[in-house]
């Protein structure tokens, strides 16, 4: 992104664009390099929002130690009041002179925003070229939006434009703005309070959601998998939806990762499984962990094939669901079906190939389909596609006062 381009939207405007009617309290104004970062609190979508900005055409864009103390006040701000921070980065450059004690400043900050983590939303807006340690700042928000030309790395030589950690990518400035207010539309404003709710409650037609509601996000990275936010209801939820692929690495730590933000901030995760396998050890880890860990509201719905490990962790006791249902044409197995058709019927197969292909057909339907899970007590609920939405909504109901607490402990070493 040109310079120029960046300073037609320097930090006042940004903020202006950012907060309802363009109304904000400017932090701290007289503090540290003036100029060169403009810290604010406002509303967005009614809320309450901290932000700040880059003037790239003060100081060069450079960070300094003096700013980098000017942001960890709005991080101390944001820790004791429970507001969401919103960063904009239009570059990365360093005031060199400035050696270790930028160095020092700057690694206070990152411990900062790690404090923050869980606590309340963090999106970082990318405009421009973000390395080294701001790129470490910027990547450790729950969300990145970036403009297309904009680079997040750990050197500028990089050839990774670092697309794919974006949760969001976007043509422009302008419209990373919407992105994020659009974004802050779905979230809490921290992990104490409940997820949002929209009194415009459009039902779709192809959709189990309210018409014209998912926000999808992460789509530069794995394929296998669609993770996004939506309503039902007017209710604000976390979607996984698994595309009929084997799950990668990329694939199982995006809805892993995807997971843990919903959990942390108490937005429920409605989970549609159609997936054989996972391809990677590690990420199938990464996912079961996340859905074991969580404690929010998990739904499960078995839209096609669920077997072995991926019906453990996203549709099984493995995964703690709270309700587990199934489409009519639902098929779980602990292997590949067609494997557990032929080790189940054995010397039962005779005839044509066609003839056994018909067999094997039989039996998955019949003794690997939703009816019969339903009797073993795999799955609690059959639907269709003119059920699936009402009991979906049921089901938020009858959880939405769920109450589970996890061990004690620091954290998870999985």
């Amino acid at each position: 992104m040109s310079v120029d381009k960046v300073k037609s939207f320097g930090a006042d405007k940004l903020l202006t664009m950012l907060f309802d009617d363009g109304v904000y309290t400017e932090l701290t104004p007289m503090t540290g390099d003036v100029l060169s970062v403009v810290t604010a609190c406002g509303k967005v979508q009614g809320q309450n929002v901290y932000a700040f900005a880059q003037n790239v055409d003060a100081l060069g864009g450079a960070m300094t130690a003096s700013q980098a103390e000017k942001l960890k006040r709005l991080y101390a701000l944001a820790l004791k009041t429970g507001y969401p921070v919103v960063g904009f980065y239009a570059g990365s450059t360093a005031k060199v002179a400035q050696g270790n004690m930028l160095l020092d400043s700057l690694g206070g900050l990152v411990a900062s925003a790690g404090r923050l983590s869980g606590v309340v939303p963090q999106i970082s807006v990318v405009t421009g070229d973000v390395v080294s340690g701001m790129a470490i700042l910027a990547n450790s928000a729950d969300f990145v939006v970036m403009t297309n030309d904009a680079k997040l790395a750990m050197s500028a030589d990089s050839e990774c434009k670092g697309k794919g950690k974006a949760a969001l990518c976007v043509e422009d400035v302008a419209e990373a703005v919407d992105a994020v207010i659009n974004l802050i539309s779905y979230l809490p404003a921290n992990n104490l309070s409940s997820a949002p709710v929209s009194n415009q409650i459009i039902p779709a037609s192809d959709s189990v959601f309210d018409k014209d509601t998912e926000l999808v996000l992460f789509e530069n990275t794995g394929d296998g998998a669609k993770v996004s936010f939506a309503r039902l209801q007017g209710q604000a939820v976390g979607s996984v939806v698994t595309l009929g692929k084997a799950l990668d690495c990329k694939t199982s730590k995006k809805i892993a990762k995807f997971v843990s933000i919903c959990d942390a901030f108490s937005i429920p995760v409605i989970t549609q499984v159609d997936a054989e396998e996972f391809e990677c050890l590690s990420g199938a880890t990464a996912v079961l962990s996340a859905y074991t860990e969580a404690t929010t509201i998990k739904i499960s719905v078995v839209t096609g094939k669920a077997t072995g490990p991926v019906y453990m962790a996203l549709a099984g006791s493995a995964g703690r669901m709270d309700a587990v249902l199934a489409m009519t044409c639902a098929v779980i197995s602990p292997v590949k079906p067609e494997a557990a058709a032929y080790i189940a019927l054995g010397d039962n197969l005779t005839g044509t190939v066609a003839e056994q292909d018909a067999q094997i057909s039989q039996y998955i339907a019949t003794e690997l389909g939703a009816e019969n899970a339903a009797k073993a007590g795999y799955i609690d609920d059959i639907a269709d596609d003119t059920t699936l939405r009402t009991k979906l909504i049921n089901y938020l109901d009858i959880l939405s006062s769920k109450r589970e607490s996890s061990l004690p402990k620091k954290h998870s070493t999985i």
